[in-house]
């Protein structure tokens, strides 16, 4: 089900457009260099799919969670650890072995034992296409599946991601291959988007689609990036939730933005801790887990 209608507006007095990140503070060019201290886990839930890897020991100990839940080219990014400490700024830069380096938004968050966190919702190996799924259903094309098989090829080539800007000192983790990683997540998504797309299971006869409950107020201008308020920058983007039994959004993966990495944390986030639905039912009447596509427009008025 798609739902593109809803619009977020920023209405007051204006400033002068401001930097996405601050200035950086004081660190060695080189940063924190941190190797495997384990091998790759994969795990496939329900609604998605997760790759995970330790990095360092002792206060430098990281942990990386890569989850994907589609055939998307994107996915989310969540790394926890001192070395995410003190973060600041409105992006973060992100590099993935030789690739261009490029800035995204990013959400600081604590773990349940106190840890730094940061978590990227839509990031990827390069930045994506700016381009939207409908543009490439006209053109007779799979966009989606098009870009992943093409980061998919070069996660060979992969050997490290690197932070900068925006935490303490720059971090970087060597990953020694990407490819299994990325292998296991196009398999694991691929799976996972039969199970819970309408192409893969045909909501017809007496089964239902999830029905949004009160989605008007699930995102508010209070959502709309102060920095990017400021800097009177508008964009569009359309995510996919997984919407669980319960009838609430347990996952939040970006299927189309018209300036990737921008406003995708802020969407994720806010529809991640308010969206409710009424679950999706088989045609015996019994609640599934579904997908739900749901476009915002951020507009300054």
């Amino acid at each position: 089900m798609r739902n593109f209608a809803r619009k977020l507006s920023a209405i007051g007095a204006m400033f002068m457009a401001a930097s996405a990140a601050l200035t950086a503070a004081p660190a060695s060019a080189k940063g924190l260099e941190l190797e495997p201290s384990s091998d790759w886990k994969f795990r496939e839930y329900d609604d998605r799919c997760r790759a995970s890897r330790v990095f360092g020991e002792g206060e430098d100990r990281t942990t990386l969670w890569i989850e994907q839940g589609g055939v998307e080219p994107r996915f989310n990014l969540t790394l926890i650890g001192r070395p995410l400490r003190h973060p600041y700024g409105g992006g973060i830069r992100v590099q993935f072995g030789e690739e261009p380096e490029y800035i995204r938004s990013y959400i600081p968050a604590k773990s349940s034992k106190g840890r730094p966190v940061i978590r990227m919702y839509g990031a990827a190996i390069t930045q994506p296409e700016i381009k939207r799924e409908d543009d490439a259903a006209s053109e007779g094309k799979n966009l989606a599946r098009v870009q992943a098989s093409l980061q998919r090829a070069k996660a060979s080539e992969i050997t490290s991601l690197r932070l900068r800007t925006s935490i303490v000192e720059p971090l970087t983790l060597n990953f020694g291959s990407f490819e299994a990683p990325m292998e296991f997540l196009a398999d694991c998504g691929e799976r996972i988007s039969i199970l819970l797309s309408e192409a893969g299971r045909p909501l017809s006869g007496e089964a239902k689609p999830p029905v949004p409950i009160g989605s008007d107020n699930w995102l508010t201008s209070s959502d709309y990036p102060a920095y990017l308020q400021r800097a009177r920058m508008g964009g569009e983007i359309t995510v996919r939730l997984t919407v669980n039994k319960s009838g609430k959004a347990s996952s939040c993966f970006v299927v189309g933005s018209d300036k990737p990495q921008i406003f995708d944390d802020a969407v994720c986030l806010g529809l991640m801790k308010r969206a409710k639905f009424k679950p999706a039912e088989d045609i015996g009447g019994n609640p599934i887990a579904s997908y739900y596509f749901y476009g915002v427009t951020f507009e300054m008025r």
